[in-house]
């Protein structure tokens, strides 16, 4: 009778132990990681990482470090990636660390634009990702459709939470509604369709796009190697006399160039915040309200 007593206690933390197995989620960048956040929060059992540190800006050449490649080879593991390009560089690592871990590409599904797309002076760049642009956490537009890939995923991989996975995805996609309505709000006050600008960067074509706000030209497609004096002479040119409404930098990234260009062409200077990085600590509507710095900033430098 005790022999089957402590045979039933066995058993019955052998079940305790295989239900309370904690999933593993690990995010490749910074927009993905708040996503996540605010989809697994108050989940029984969940860990939720970011792979490279917030503060890296475009993760596309990011290098694996010892500590990496160690965490990958987690047990349960979930990758939530960017796609497009963006984050190739976890690929191989991965699958040598631990081929049967789920990877959930969260741009399944969304229609996506070519690199040169927001190029309009006539030059094309080539950019360091792939052939269409992995920008889309940049627009809240964009982030819907990410958050319901993730939640989907998500919710397939660990069943025992698909019902918090869900719910909280629908209450973050109502606060991204009403962030893409006062947007749009924005761009109809401001007759965005009429306006023209100029970015530092093509991270803000999904977000233009969504807004109808032309981009007449981007500085440069990579803007960790800078320009060289003969495009910028070029691009100083095709700049002047078009009315240009703005120059729109990141804080991801040095700033002189566009600084010169305002001030030769005689146009208004801003900054906006794609979200590609930020704090360690960063709070869970730090999305949401860096974007709507950024609505902030339209407003005022587009309200003719």
């Amino acid at each position: 009778m005790k022999k089957l007593f402590f045979l039933c206690l066995f058993l019955a933390a052998g079940m305790t132990v295989t239900a309370a197995e904690s999933r593993n989620i690990y995010c490749t960048t910074f927009p993905l990681y708040l996503f996540t956040r605010n989809i697994t929060d108050g989940c029984k059992n969940v860990n939720t990482e970011l792979i490279i540190p917030p503060g890296t800006g475009c993760p596309h050449d990011y290098a694996m470090t010892p500590r990496d490649m160690r965490r990958l080879g987690a047990e349960n593991l979930i990758l939530v990636r960017n796609g497009l390009g963006l984050d190739d560089f976890i690929l191989k690592p991965l699958r040598k660390m631990n081929p049967k871990a789920l990877v959930i590409d969260t741009s399944r599904g969304i229609e996506t634009l070519g690199l040169h797309t927001a190029c309009r002076h006539g030059h094309e760049h080539h950019h360091g990702h792939g052939e269409r642009n992995p920008h889309l956490f940049a627009s809240p537009f964009e982030a819907i459709s990410i958050v319901g890939n993730i939640a989907t995923g998500l919710s397939e991989a660990d069943p025992a939470n698909a019902a918090r996975y869900k719910a909280n995805a629908a209450a973050y996609t109502e606060k991204l509604r009403r962030l893409c309505t006062d947007f749009m709000e924005c761009a109809r006050k401001c007759q965005f369709e009429k306006r023209k600008i100029v970015t530092q960067h093509g991270v803000f074509d999904y977000l233009a796009r969504n807004l109808k706000l032309p981009i007449f030209a981007t500085i440069t497609a990579e803007p960790e190697s800078g320009i060289t004096a003969s495009e910028m002479t070029a691009l100083a040119a095709k700049l002047k006399g078009q009315n240009i409404d703005a120059i729109y930098t990141e804080p991801q990234y040095s700033s002189r160039v566009a600084q010169t260009l305002a001030k030769e062409c005689g146009i208004p200077l801003a900054s906006l915040d794609p979200v590609a990085n930020g704090p360690a600590d960063a709070p869970m509507d730090y999305y949401e309200s860096t974007m709507r710095k950024n609505l902030e900033v339209l407003g005022k430098t587009l309200n003719k």
